[in-house]
């Protein structure tokens, strides 16, 4: 297993020193990025499904694989993720999940905000085409406040409508401040106007 090879590099780095060391991180730095993209593989080829569904079985592969690319920080992974980000795990219930906050049945949006800072751009891009009042500009918002916090995600949002005029058109950037106010504890799934409940 990959995970038992990188185990035993790292364990190796301990008694290594010079070009046996260089070829321990490069090893491991080149299975790193295999990993990355075996989890990218498998959630890429189930994104249409998944698309179309808008559901990730709890504790599938697809599930797992998105978790992992979040855990791992698999800055590659954002763009995929962020195309992602409305498809909710099937236990989700807006009945039995009521105290709880929605934002954490969606897993790619959980795996952006684990990623962090190189999230940011791919959640700007989405938010910036995604219709206001839809889950996916929602999410991108609630998101995108995970990220960096209330304040500074409404500087940078303020920022990027500067470079990009039609993201301040139609209320966009006003829309946006909302959300990042509201919080992705607090954002409630049956909020956006294509939410369906089941």
């Amino acid at each position: 297993m990959a995970s038992e090879t990188q185990s035993a590099a790292l364990s190796s780095l301990r008694g290594a020193s010079g070009a046996e060391l260089e070829n321990l991180v490069e090893h491991y730095l080149n299975q790193r990025a295999a990993d990355v993209r075996e989890l990218m593989d498998i959630v890429g080829e189930q994104e249409g499904l998944l698309l179309k569904s808008q559901r990730v079985a709890a504790k599938s592969k697809d599930w797992f694989s998105i978790t992992l690319l979040g855990d791992i920080k698999a800055t590659a992974a954002a763009p995929l993720l962020a195309r992602l980000i409305t498809v909710r795990d099937t236990s989700f219930s807006l009945v039995s999940d009521e105290g709880n906050p929605h934002w954490y049945s969606f897993p790619a949006a959980v795996a952006l905000s684990k990623i962090g800072l190189p999230a940011v751009q791919p959640l700007l891009d989405l938010i910036r085409t995604a219709p206001p009042a839809s889950s996916a500009f929602h999410l991108g918002g609630v998101t995108l406040e995970a990220i960096l916090g209330e304040e500074p995600a409404i500087f940078v949002a303020k920022q990027y409508a500067q470079d990009h005029a039609d993201f301040a058109q139609a209320d966009r950037l006003t829309a946006l401040t909302t959300l990042i106010r509201t919080g992705h504890k607090r954002w409630t799934a049956s909020s956006a106007s294509d939410f369906l409940p089941e």
